[in-house]
């Protein structure tokens, strides 16, 4: 029986559309974060060899480092959202009835999406101001150390906002076990 969102049909064609949303980002997200992690260890061994080898050091290396770890930190993190792997405190939870750990779950969904829209507007505000300012070696815009906080926190935003919907629909995918300690 269709509810007030629509037919069935048109939740599972909404539906199809979200998944692909997040498997689509959650490739893109983790090739980005792949191929600065590549970089951050290429450039940086590169400096190592330099250093070690013809005694020069390449002053640009901790711009783009910082740089790339921001990317591979933040995506990363939207991969642990996409997952829906974060830190739980399983035991508190595991002892309430299904009804309060359903919305022990949406409160902390809104909660999530609060602070990442927060995080994105401050990451806005930053990208602003940081774009007066250049780095000191590589004369990039500042503003790009702040690029990856940004691409992050709204992807996450999008990501909770998905399951959130499934959430409150009681369409979420079901959690995968993690067994504990003594069983691995």
């Amino acid at each position: 029986m269709p509810g007030a969102g629509g037919t069935d049909a048109d939740r599972g064609t909404l539906d199809g559309v979200l998944r692909t949303y997040l498997d689509v980002s959650r490739r893109l997200v983790l090739g980005v974060s792949v191929a600065f992690l590549a970089l951050m260890v290429a450039i940086n061994g590169l400096e190592i060899v330099g250093r070690g080898v013809f005694g020069r050091s390449f002053v640009w290396v901790q711009e783009i480092s910082i740089v790339s770890a921001m990317w591979v930190y933040f995506f990363a993190y939207g991969l642990i959202a996409k997952d829906d792997e974060y830190i739980r405190v399983d035991l508190f939870v595991g002892l309430a009835g299904d009804r309060v750990r359903q919305a022990m779950a949406i409160v902390a969904r809104v909660a999530t999406i609060g602070f990442h829209a927060i995080v994105a507007w401050f990451a806005v505000e930053t990208w602003r101001f940081l774009g007066l300012f250049r780095t000191s070696v590589l004369d990039w815009p500042e503003s790009l150390f702040v690029l990856p906080i940004l691409v992050g926190a709204i992807d996450i935003l999008v990501t909770e906002c998905i399951h959130l919907r499934w959430a409150l629909t009681g369409r979420l995918p079901a959690q995968r076990r993690v067994p504990p300690a003594e069983e691995v």
